[in-house]
């Protein structure tokens, strides 16, 4: 589609010859066709297994060595290792303030909670000091 103009929505599509795809790598790869298997095991593990995967990584290995498809690609690549890391963050400080809140209930005093931020769960003074106060802080 070289131009689409829908005057109620004000949307513009131009054709940039570029293909995006949304793929879902955590699904159950038994019901996948030996293609889709490769992609999956490529995209999750870097595994080359057959004709397909090669193919796959010799066009993701052109997209990344092109200067401006390279730095999209990198981008978004980035992008899903990012918010994988911020989500994975935002579980452990959830239970993390969890943690705190019952610990207070049991009428721990914020040294006693913040000595056992920094022993079980391996956090420096401060980080065990920022925990204690933003969950107290939540929970108030």
């Amino acid at each position: 589609m070289a131009w689409d103009f829908q005057r109620k929505a004000r949307l513009f599509l131009i054709d940039n010859k570029e293909t995006n795809v949304i793929v879902n790598l955590k699904t159950d790869v038994s019901q996948l066709t030996q293609a889709q298997r490769e992609m999956v095991a490529y995209f999750n593990d870097g595994i080359v297994s057959g004709v397909f995967s090669q193919k796959l990584a010799a066009a993701v290995a052109e997209v990344k060595a092109d200067a401006i498809r390279g730095g999209i690609y990198m981008t978004i690549e980035e992008y899903a290792a990012l918010k994988s890391a911020y989500a994975r963050e935002q579980g452990e400080e959830a239970e993390r303030a969890k943690t705190i809140v019952g610990l207070a209930a049991l009428d721990m005093s914020r040294a006693q909670i913040i000595e056992f931020l920094k022993t079980n769960m391996e956090l420096s003074e401060e980080e065990a000091q920022a925990a204690y106060d933003n969950a107290m802080a939540a929970h108030a």
